[in-house]
């Protein structure tokens, strides 16, 4: 894990260089990356397989899942000395993996059962303040006792909200919104819909085919009330969304399957194409970017940190995947 540099005068800096920069280019490590870079190998991850699944905010800490001999599940990681704390254990750790995301007090996970099938998945929280785990929800069965498809990404959380698609019958999916305090769902939308990313607001939107062999618009709708509003400027427009996220400020998603990877700071501001890849590629997603500065994206077999600010990019590893915050990568 690796320390970054932030102060509100690269935001403000952020914000307008927008309209000057275009694509991002990759650059070789200097002396502040290598720092960055170098960061520290965190002890636990040598003893036992952990696979980081967001951070804390506080840059020391962060959620993994756990597999050993004494315990396997979610766990929240000191990167300082490796201790850590039990959340939920995995009743098969043979089968059993974990997607999730952190707003800051809640974490959200999909807990997902099967290694050939990830249709068959039970959704749960967990709340910083008090410890308390919930479950929020599960796959649901056809009549013929088999799930239904939903699509493979991650719940999210932002102000005290969770959202997730959930498949169902006649190939439709649903938006389920769900309040973290009360635990009340709210499904905001069914149709061809596609995972969902919440924003500031809080609003959550989600890509949506309006008809047969369309490509995806952008759909919103208050997470508070379920309403169907006005999609933000930067994303109305859209069209083929693939893999959208949101720090709940910043915007990024990938289009022309998957090759081409977009990027504003504002939800006000449309996006600009930063990176092209030359064939297929699995661009990653940016989380908790309080700053907006920092994110990560992978192109097979390599990952890339970049500076928004900047518009470069370096290598940090080959294959795997990153995190980032506003200070700390993963």
């Amino acid at each position: 894990i690796g320390s970054l540099s932030s102060d509100r005068e690269r935001g403000v800096v952020l914000a307008r260089s927008i309209g000057t920069r275009r694509v991002w280019c990759e650059a070789k490590p200097n002396a502040a990356w290598k720092r960055v870079l170098g960061g520290r190998v965190v002890a636990l991850s040598q003893r036992a397989s952990i696979v980081p699944l967001a951070l804390a905010n506080d840059e020391r800490s962060f959620f993994a899942e756990i597999y050993s001999k004494d315990y396997s599940g979610v766990i929240k990681v000191d990167a300082r000395n490796s201790r850590y704390t039990k959340i939920k254990r995995f009743a098969n750790p043979a089968t059993y993996q974990a997607t999730g995301h952190f707003d800051g007090r809640w974490l959200v996970w999909a807990e997902n059962h099967s290694l050939s099938n990830l249709d068959d998945f039970t959704v749960w929280s967990w709340a910083s303040h008090s410890g308390a785990v919930q479950r929020l929800g599960a796959a649901t069965r056809s009549p013929s006792g088999e799930f239904w498809p939903s699509t493979f990404q991650a719940p999210v959380a932002h102000q005290g909200y969770a959202a997730r698609e959930q498949g169902g019958p006649n190939g439709l999916g649903e938006i389920h919104v769900v309040n973290l305090a009360t635990r009340r769902t709210r499904i905001v939308r069914r149709g061809h819909v596609e995972g969902p990313l919440l924003v500031n607001g809080p609003r959550v939107i989600w890509p949506e085919s309006m008809k047969p062999d369309a490509l995806t618009a952008m759909r919103t709708a208050d997470a508070r009330t379920g309403r169907i509003i006005a999609t933000p400027r930067a994303l109305r427009a859209v069209r083929g969304a693939l893999w959208p996220a949101s720090s709940g400020r910043s915007l990024m998603y990938a289009t022309n399957g998957q090759t081409s990877l977009w990027w504003s700071p504002s939800l006000s501001v449309a996006a600009k194409r930063v990176f092209t890849g030359r064939s297929y590629s699995l661009l990653g997603i940016p989380f908790d970017e309080t700053w907006l500065e920092y994110t990560t994206f992978g192109v097979p077999d390599n990952t890339y940190l970049a500076d928004t600010v900047a518009g470069r990019y370096v290598r940090i590893s080959r294959g795997g995947w990153a995190i980032t915050d506003r200070k700390s990568v993963v």
